[in-house]
């Protein structure tokens, strides 16, 4: 018995996942050529990280060759 309900739980789910794959690959229909594309604004965040990233590199460094 208890086989029996895992094969129709696996069934259910190939069932439902077969059924919603298409759904969530598909593409929206898009914009409308009079539609301006303006840039995402690339500078804050990684200018931040990358400072951080810098900054812990030098201390890695400084506690090495105090070693």
């Amino acid at each position: 018995m208890n086989k029996l309900k895992k094969t129709i739980v696996f069934i259910a789910l190939l069932l439902t996942i077969s059924i919603t794959l298409p759904t969530a690959f598909a593409q929206g229909p898009g914009f409308d050529e009079d539609v301006e594309d303006v840039p995402a604004p690339f500078d804050g965040g990684v200018t931040l990280v990358a400072v951080a990233a810098a900054g812990y590199g030098i201390k890695k460094i400084r506690d090495s060759r105090k070693k």
